[in-house]
């Protein structure tokens, strides 16, 4: 708007002149043409008020920019600033009266005098012409690096507009056919208008002048910063030189201490052996006395003797002072390394704690990892094809699919009528067309999977029991899938065929060996007990008892537990191995149409783990289950019969109840069936919400077994598919 109001004040032109001559737009005395109607467009009152308040807020936005810049430039040159910033506070100062001075002005639309604005230091004063209304004092700001300036014109102040109803002047408006007198008023006010023209130009140069000789004072700064920046790089290459030098003489320190242990072994056996010799010396002493006592009726004889005797014992005396001398001074520096030491033995005290105080971060940062990945995680399984199952095939599984390289989604075929509708099921084309089942699980592992890649993606959970948390780790599926070699494998003597149980065991042996730097000592108790037909036998024990699950009857507390049964301390893993095998050999099993082998009742390890630290006073109790559940088989493909058929019927029936408090855990019902079975009753701890809980699933890569293998699976989705919540660490 200023730039504008600026460009139509230089480039207009003069309605009229003198002689006659120009471009004028009205026409000249005695000429039969009419005057235009119109030739200034009057401005409204709300144009005149929203000219004003944009040439003020234009000024109060510079003094401010003005301000800040000042203020940033103070702070880079520092000490050598000061005499500039107080300058510039000055000028800001004085622009900001002279900007509260327009304000005034221009609210009251009367003109501002030049003798109202005193000049600061730097600041240049233009002289007010003859003619102008108003002086305007403040300096215009900066567009550019060229330093080209826009000028805040206001508005003609009251005094210079022509009181309304009259012409030029104040005198009495002239008539319409007195075109002379009206012209030599035009030309009044254009020759006026002129001179407030040249005041401003001239305002406009000094403040060039001035802007000029800021940028150069910019330019100044800007070195000084280029200053200080090379100072605070070659302090940083003095500070690298000095650490540098700092682990050299740290390094010297070191040799020059081991040489001083050495000495110090060398002057303890001086010491030693002058000790020696000065008992031998007082000895000595002691008889040459004698001797002198007894002899002296012959001192005139020995006088020689008795002179050398007594050099001899001078010189004695002297090494003995010396060897006393020598001796302070070794007790001196004797002294001094034994506070060096124990300034040694705080530091590592120190340290010490702080790594106690890193492994209780590492105990919550694991839980919150095992949180994330799922307080309640299934695993797939598929044993490989054995003996004559490989027969026709080459030990390849045809059946059955991997198809992601993250081993998370295993994939079955078959060919043959889609009798069911499930969710994952793929139909292509009719009724005999092939079917696709797909699933996904936190992990599967295929059937070229060892032991102990198995074991790896478990043993964070086996951690989690040494840090306080309820842990149970079951197998599931039919029978003949390979459970019972999941957990207890073929022998604890076989290192590649170890299970589940035989490795959980090592790893906290090793763990509880390496937390006894840190303070921590454990106890561990073992027990193994088997369910078979709801009925539950002690494994390690030698009488048949009769053995009932109840709760522990302690305040805030669902524990549960066995009564009459064995719990047996352990030291060391060993121990436990003895006590796998014991177990082994006195648990059920029987053979069926479809294991010659089959586990006909659940087993339960429960390896109880209290810990405490004796340096931080922390203490933790976790507890460890690891299930092998008895096979599922239909009866009538089993073809079970009697006792073996007790049995299906009674194993069948806790795992459907299994099933069922898995569901409505995840369903979060108000009522969690665990009495319904003695299995889901002893678990109920581990399959609640204060646990972290892990099912392997074990399928059989046999073809004729595919409907049970469906059906573990699909029961395996379902378990995957619910949330028991968070686990609460016990202390």
């Amino acid at each position: 708007m200023e730039d504008q109001v600026l460009v139509h004040c230089v480039n207009r032109k003069p309605l009229a002149t003198k002689n006659g001559e120009g471009n004028s737009r009205l026409p000249m005395f005695g000429s039969k043409l009419r005057p235009p109607s119109t030739v200034k467009r009057p401005r409204s009152p709300e144009e005149k008020q929203d000219n004003k308040r944009r040439c003020l807020d234009y000024s109060e936005r510079t003094v401010e920019t003005r301000a800040r810049k000042s203020s940033e430039t103070s702070k880079v040159t520092g000490k050598t600033g000061s005499s500039l910033t107080r300058q510039r506070s000055e000028t800001s100062l004085n622009r900001s009266t002279v900007s509260n001075t327009s304000l005034r002005s221009t609210n009251s639309g009367s003109s501002l005098r030049a003798n109202n604005v005193r000049p600061k230091a730097n600041t240049a004063v233009v002289k007010p012409t003859a003619k102008a209304s108003s002086t305007n004092t403040r300096p215009p700001p900066a567009r550019g690096a060229q330093g080209t300036v826009r000028l805040a014109t206001s508005k003609t102040s009251s005094s210079n507009k022509p009181p309304a109803g009259n012409g030029g002047g104040g005198s009495k408006k002239r008539p319409a056919w007195d075109l002379k007198g009206r012209l030599e008023d035009m030309e009044a006010k254009l020759e006026k208008q002129t001179n407030n023209r040249e005041g401003l130009v001239n305002q406009m140069e000094t403040q060039n002048q001035r802007i000029v000789s800021l940028e150069s004072m910019n330019q100044q700064l800007s070195g000084t910063v280029s200053i200080k920046e090379n100072i605070v790089s070659q302090a940083s290459e003095e500070i690298t030189d000095l650490k540098r030098k700092l682990r050299q003489e740290e390094d010297k320190r070191d040799e020059v201490q081991r040489g001083l242990q050495r000495e110090i072994s060398d002057m303890t056996f001086l010491k030693e052996t002058l000790s020696r010799q000065n008992e031998s010396l007082q000895s000595d002493l002691n008889a040459r006395r004698v001797e002198v006592d007894g002899l002296k009726a012959s001192v005139a004889q020995l006088t020689s003797a008795q002179a050398g005797m007594g050099a001899e014992l001078e010189n004695t005396k002297l090494r003995l002072e010396q060897a006393v001398t020598s001796n302070k001074t070794k007790d001196t520096e004797i002294e001094r390394l034994r506070n060096l030491l124990e300034n040694r033995d705080r530091e590592i005290e120190e340290q010490n704690c702080q790594i106690r105080s890193h492994e209780t971060e590492r105990r919550k940062l694991h839980n919150q990892i095992q949180e994330l990945k799922g307080n309640i995680r299934v695993f797939c399984r598929v044993r490989p094809l054995l003996g004559d199952e490989t027969l026709g095939n080459d030990g390849m599984i045809s059946h059955m699919n991997f198809p992601d390289q993250d081993q998370r989604i295993i994939e079955l075929e078959k060919t043959g009528d889609a009798t069911l509708n499930e969710s994952c099921l793929t139909k292509k084309g009719g009724n005999n067309a092939q079917s696709k089942y797909e699933f996904g699980f936190d992990k599967v592992f295929s059937d070229h999977t060892s032991q102990q890649q198995v074991f790896e993606e478990i043993s964070q959970l086996v951690q989690s029991a040494l840090d306080g948390y309820n842990v149970c780790i079951f197998a599931y599926g039919q029978t003949g899938s390979g459970k019972t070699y999941t957990m207890e494998g073929t022998s604890v003597n076989d290192v590649d065929n170890r299970g589940m149980i035989p490795r959980a065991v090592l790893q906290i042996f090793d763990s509880t060996r390496e937390l006894e730097s840190k303070g921590w000592k454990y106890a561990l108790d073992a027990s193994f007990l088997e369910i078979y037909n709801e009925t539950i036998h002690d494994l390690l024990g030698d009488e048949d008892l009769k053995h009932d699950i109840k709760m522990s009857g302690q305040k805030n507390s669902n524990e549960v537990f066995v009564t009459n049964l064995t719990i047996v301390p352990v030291t060391k893993e060993e121990m436990v191995y003895q006590l796998l095998q014991k177990a082994s050999k006195n648990r059920s099993v029987g053979e069926t149409k479809c294991n010659e082998r089959s586990s006909r009742s659940h087993s339960v390890f429960t390896l109880k783990l209290t810990g405490e630290n004796s340096i931080t006073g922390e203490t933790s109790q976790g507890t460890l289950n690891l299930v092998d559940l008895a096979g599922s088989e239909r009866l009538k493909e089993s073809g079970s019969e009697g006792q073996r058929m007790k049995e299906t019927l009674a194993i069948n029936k806790s795992l459907s109840n299994l099933g069922n408090v898995i569901m409505a855990i995840g369903n979060k019902d108000n009522h969690i069936p665990y009495r319904n079975s003695k299995l889901t009753y002893l678990l109920q701890n581990s399959l609640g919400g204060n646990s972290k809980t892990l099912m392997f699933v074990n399928v059989s890569p046999k073809e004729e077994c595919f409907q049970e293998t469906l059906n573990s699976l699909r029961f395996a989705t379902k378990v995957n598919q619910c949330n028991i919540g968070t686990a609460q660490q016990k202390r």
